[in-house]
């Protein structure tokens, strides 16, 4: 081969192995987000956390009376509810369901029964049926102080609707249906061993459909 064109072969080659570009096909996703007010919420958006000794007056089941019971002492449970998702006014008076509460229990060692500390409603549909469950997000197992802990949920007669282990990770009850103006209670229960804190976290997950649980790794 002639020299030259030997170098004008090495030289492109050169030149082809300096060019590393990577070629894009271009997608894209836009989006609209429209909020309305919680006064506009139904179905499952006007589900949330209530007590009726709160909100007197309140056109839900009597539940949640509890909220401030003292324990021991001068010690008393405490309930902070978070933000406003559902409300609406009778007669001048406004009432609101919650997003979530946060819950403080101060107890001693041995066994305690928290009877309605809150309660949870469904105000404004449609549809004529939400389902609701409830799933362990947070076990309560800090340092293996409670030997025993339950979420225990009731309808408005007491009855046992579904019991909740605390204890065990992504436990979860069966489907709970709620029409528009019904409710449930939540009771809780403890044997604690041992001293010291203990944290957990309850997910309430609301559908419209029937028969759609929610699956694993769906907590926010």
């Amino acid at each position: 081969m002639d020299r030259r064109l030997l170098l004008l072969v090495v030289a492109v080659v050169a030149l082809v192995g300096v060019v590393n570009a990577t070629v894009y096909a271009y997608r894209w996703i836009t989006g609209t987000v429209t909020i309305v007010g919680s006064d506009q919420a139904t179905g499952a958006a006007c589900t949330g956390f209530y007590s009726s000794a709160d909100q007197r007056g309140i056109d839900l089941p009597n539940v949640g009376t509890n909220y401030n019971a003292p324990t021991y002492g001068s010690y008393e449970i405490s309930v902070t509810p978070g933000d406003v998702v559902c409300n609406w006014t009778i007669d001048d008076t406004e009432y609101k369901l919650y997003e979530s509460i946060e819950v403080e229990i101060p107890i001693t060692v041995g066994s305690w029964y928290i009877q309605d500390f809150y309660g949870f409603g469904y105000y404004r549909g449609p549809p004529s049926k939400v389902y609701v469950y409830f799933r362990v997000d947070k076990d309560a197992t800090d340092n293996n102080i409670l030997t025993t802990a339950y979420l225990i949920i009731r309808g408005t007669d007491g009855n046992e609707v579904a019991r909740l282990n605390l204890l065990e990770l992504g436990a979860q009850t069966s489907a709970i249906e709620l029409s528009p103006g019904s409710g449930l209670r939540l009771d809780l229960y403890f044997d604690a061993g041992d001293t010291g804190t203990v944290r957990f976290k309850v997910g309430v997950y609301v559908t419209q459909e029937s028969g759609e649980s929610p699956s694993i790794g769906s907590s926010p």
